[in-house]
């Protein structure tokens, strides 16, 4: 009897791993041979010669690439930091009794259901230097006396991007921390108003402990999606100027499409892969815990 569940439960799943493997295995392990040979074009026809390491060793000595990895990490450090901390306080603003909470809720949550693309574009036509909407508030509000070229000047088009990933990031954050708020009982903090906590306590001794665990995933899941940003860069400044905005996923996508050179992109994309693994690895053992641990 047992052996006949166990064989329905496989052949239930099997159609999902089928396709896992079709979809996932099969183009990461080519992807992972290829990383070890530089692959040209002939004639129309994929050429392969063996390269061994090589690839990954011009890849560690390559200053663009850290420079790109470098890029990348300030948006990783800025979407935790403040991405994290903006959410929070955006969650906490949030939840609470309100007669247009609906409408506040779509308000803060819009940049997160907007298409990766859309939100690129959006960004690329507010720091227009010309006609875009953010020189026109400045110079209204007197703050700048002339137009700033947020995206053509090396001094202003790191921040941008900054300020443009952290808009969607906090609104990530936001939803998370929305729905873990949500999930701790009325009761405690009933508990905790008896016995005479402020409500500045409560948030401080009680939310900002149980929501923990949504710390957490926030962290993980940050680090991850953000060390693949790609269609910001993309799409605003196409990693210029002089390279100062590319990153990892931009450096990856220039040398498979651009310069084709699939077996070092291959093997940048199992670098980005080894380092992220790292980094995660890292949380679990630093700031992860077990259930019921202190």
């Amino acid at each position: 009897m047992e052996r006949a569940k166990r064989r329905l439960g496989y052949l239930i799943i099997l159609p999902s791993i089928l396709i896992l493997v079709v979809i996932l295995a099969l183009p990461l392990s080519y992807a992972f041979y290829l990383s070890f040979f530089n692959v040209r074009f002939v004639r129309g026809k994929l050429s392969l010669s063996f390269a061994g390491l090589g690839n990954y060793l011009d890849i560690l000595l390559d200053r663009s690439w850290w420079r790109s990895f470098l890029n990348t990490s300030y948006f990783v450090i800025v979407d935790i930091t403040f991405g994290i901390a903006f959410g929070f306080f955006s969650a906490l603003a949030l939840n609470r009794r309100l007669r247009i909470k609906p409408v506040l809720i779509s308000i803060v949550l819009l940049p997160y259901v907007l298409p990766p693309i859309v939100h690129a574009l959006i960004w690329k036509w507010s720091y227009n230097a010309d006609y875009g909407f953010i020189n026109q508030t400045l110079i209204n509000l007197g703050i700048i006396s002339k137009n700033i070229y947020w995206l053509t000047d090396p001094k202003w088009v790191l921040p941008a991007l900054l300020v443009a990933n952290l808009w969607q990031g906090t609104a990530f954050a936001t939803i998370i921390y929305l729905g873990g708020m949500k999930s701790i009982p009325d009761e405690i903090y009933e508990a905790a108003k008896i016995d005479g906590a402020s409500r500045f306590k409560s948030i401080l001794y009680i939310t900002i402990p149980l929501l923990k665990p949504f710390t957490q995933l926030l962290l993980v899941m940050k680090t991850i999606l953000t060390f693949k940003l790609f269609e910001l860069v993309y799409a605003v400044t196409g990693g210029g100027p002089a390279g100062m905005t590319r990153v990892v996923s931009y450096e990856i996508y220039r040398n498979a499409f651009e310069a084709y050179k699939f077996g070092r992109a291959s093997a940048m994309s199992y670098i980005l892969l080894g380092i992220v693994s790292a980094i995660v690895i890292v949380y679990r053992k630093i700031l992860f815990t077990s259930y019921g641990e202190e």
